[in-house]
């Protein structure tokens, strides 16, 4: 189980509700982990870390899923000058 934040309050913790947009609920044994990719935050590092690791994911899931793989990496390549094959 994850910790709440007074149980870990630097580290990893619960921080959001997830849902579905649908309103169908979502699986309680799942866990989400919830990353900004918007430059709007005051972490700079933070959020280029979190560019990446969607790129990574993005370039893992070519693919499986290639929609959704080309999307995520038009959208933020251009924003990280990120290249992947």
């Amino acid at each position: 189980m994850i910790p709440t934040k007074e149980e870990n309050p630097k580290g990893l913790h619960l921080r959001y509700i997830v849902s579905k947009t649908n309103g169908k609920p979502v699986d309680q044994d799942a866990e989400y982990f919830v990353m900004r990719l918007d430059y709007g935050g005051n972490d700079r590092k933070h959020i280029d870390a979190c560019r990446k690791a969607l790129l990574v994911y993005a370039n893992e899931i070519k693919e499986h899923l290639p929609d959704l793989s080309e999307d995520l990496i038009n959208r933020y390549k251009k924003m990280d000058n990120v290249e992947f094959d």
